[in-house]
């Protein structure tokens, strides 16, 4: 099999962690010819079925994370936002994970996209799903939930998945009667709605942090973006 650069780079990234502190980001590839004066916060999730204007190209970037402590998938998330508005890109997609022991290597290319580009990309997310997304520190415990009334345990860094009949709740619950619970509608043409069991701090320089529950479980609706890009990176429990 073929060495590529990009896997080169990869492996010396997953060596690097021995002497590193937190975590890093390089950049593989750039496009010179982009223009660099582009001033955006958003970072947004380019599902791989749409076809990408070529003109479009950022630059591609590469990260790793160790999944526990401050080394976690919503801080390598970060870093990825903060990188790519500082490039001039707005969005991204995801190319290549690695999960090697306990590190996540990941690779992603790098975009800025028209308000009416992006419109026509969000058409290719998956319609009225649901995402429930267990906890992204590999050393926290498994999470026991309730789903559609069925008890279940979500292991770190583990997602289920369920596909929301229209017209019809799901619900989700945790930590029994003084918990937390939430039902979602199924609609027609939805976009994904992702829910944790932790909260996480999202984009650079603000947080997105919001229960809706207190004392024994809180269940915690992701963004959509870092929802999309955990749901590529995480394993799927069957």
């Amino acid at each position: 099999m073929r060495i590529t650069k990009s896997i080169v780079l990869f492996i010396s990234l997953l060596l690097s962690r021995i002497y590193a502190q937190g975590q890093e980001i390089r950049i593989i590839d750039k496009n010179n010819d982009s223009d660099k004066s582009i001033n955006t916060k958003a970072f947004d999730f380019i599902d791989n079925e749409y076809n990408l204007p070529e003109n479009k190209y950022i630059a591609t970037l590469s990260g790793f994370s160790i999944n526990s402590g401050k080394s976690i998938l919503s801080n390598l998330f970060n870093l990825f936002w903060k990188h790519s508005n500082d490039l001039g890109a707005n969005s991204f997609k995801i190319n290549n994970v690695i999960n090697r022991n306990d590190t996540t290597l990941i690779e992603i290319s790098i975009y800025n996209l028209t308000d009416e580009e992006f419109d026509e990309m969000i058409t290719s997310y998956p319609a009225n799903m649901v995402y429930i997304v267990g906890d992204i520190d590999k050393n926290k415990p498994q999470k026991r939930i309730k789903f559609n009334n069925k008890n279940l345990k979500l292991a770190p860094l583990e997602f289920i998945a369920y596909q929301n009949e229209i017209g019809k709740d799901a619900s989700l619950s945790i930590g029994g009667l003084l918990g937390a619970k939430v039902w979602i509608k199924g609609q027609e043409n939805r976009l994904p709605k992702h829910y944790s069991l932790s909260g996480f701090g999202i984009g650079p320089g603000y947080y997105n942090e919001i229960s809706v529950s207190f004392n024994t479980g809180r269940i915690y609706p992701l963004d959509l973006n870092f929802g999309q890009f955990l749901i590529k990176v995480l394993n799927e429990k069957k």
